[in-house]
């Protein structure tokens, strides 16, 4: 059978492979359609294969917020170089992996999300859908994390989600309170953004292991002596470098405001008002373990 222009065609255009790789699969597949599809399909897990034990240091993060503001949704996508990280395939596969976790709901469950149907083909595993885009862009595609954010039930919030520019970090935020929703919207855009380049680890500094502070609180003590201070007033300049260096850096409440250091995040909200909540905040970043 012959293979015409139009075939390949038909089977780029429903596949998105390159020319020769269309023509070839359908050539290997006597013009059998279906077949040629199966082809470009196993191509795509070959290349996962051989490139399963290369390094994914190079992708995007992406995320979306429900249509009424109260689930967020945010991925890690990953590649190996660059040039695929702002490929259009690469950053449609992003748009459709973040239709399948919404609709997936559960976190925690990566391998499950992998086997359920792909948006755009329901024929295809998402498993399946990455390792069609691995054979046309050549490299190892993963999809290394997912977090799903929801604003707790009968409360009142919304979530925020924060891709920086380069999109190489995401943040998604929970915040409650019973101000309006375009307050809280602002507000938790704010807090957002403060997270992506502040990199806090908890919320609060009560949420802080006492181990762990009793472990930063001997080595500012230490540090003290060491420069020559007496036992006690060590103790103090301790307690000082940790409340302003530690806790400072670790706990989202108390880091200085990056729009105005005069004040901190725990300040902003009570501002806007006393029931003001930090639910809960995932970042993401691209890159990162």
């Amino acid at each position: 059978m012959s293979i015409t222009p139009q075939m390949i065609k038909e089977l780029r255009d429903e596949t998105g492979a390159g020319f020769m790789d269309c023509k070839q699969a359908l050539e290997q597949a006597g013009g059998d359609m279906e077949e040629a599809r199966k082809i470009l399909r196993q191509k795509g897990a070959v290349i996962a294969t051989k490139r399963a034990s290369k390094e994914v240091n190079q992708g995007v993060i992406a995320g979306k917020v429900s249509a009424d503001g109260r689930t967020g949704v945010l991925i890690d996508l990953r590649c190996e170089t660059d040039f695929v990280a702002r490929n259009e395939e690469f950053l449609a596969l992003a748009e459709e992996l973040l239709q399948a976790v919404e609709a997936f709901g559960q976190e925690g469950q990566l391998e499950t999300l992998l086997q359920q149907p792909a948006p755009s083909d329901s024929s295809l595993t998402l498993e399946k859908r990455i390792e069609l885009v691995m054979g046309k862009t050549g490299e190892r595609v993963a999809l290394q994390n997912y977090a799903i954010a929801r604003v707790p039930e009968g409360a009142n919030g919304v979530v925020d989600v924060y891709i920086h520019h380069n999109k190489m970090v995401g943040v998604m935020v929970v915040l409650t309170g019973s101000a309006d929703t375009e307050t809280l919207r602002q507000l938790a855009h704010e807090v957002a953004i403060q997270i992506a380049w502040s990199t806090p680890t908890y919320i609060s500094k009560d949420e802080i292991p006492q181990e762990e502070l009793q472990k930063e609180l001997e080595i500012e003590k230490q540090r003290a002596l060491n420069e020559g201070k007496p036992e006690q007033v060590a103790e103090n300049i301790a307690r000082g470098r940790v409340q302003k260096g530690y806790i400072q850096k670790v706990a989202l409440l108390e880091q200085p405001y990056y729009r105005d250091e005069s004040k901190t995040i725990g300040a902003l909200l009570k501002e806007k008002g006393a029931d003001i909540t930090v639910q809960r905040f995932v970042r993401l970043e691209v890159g990162s373990a």
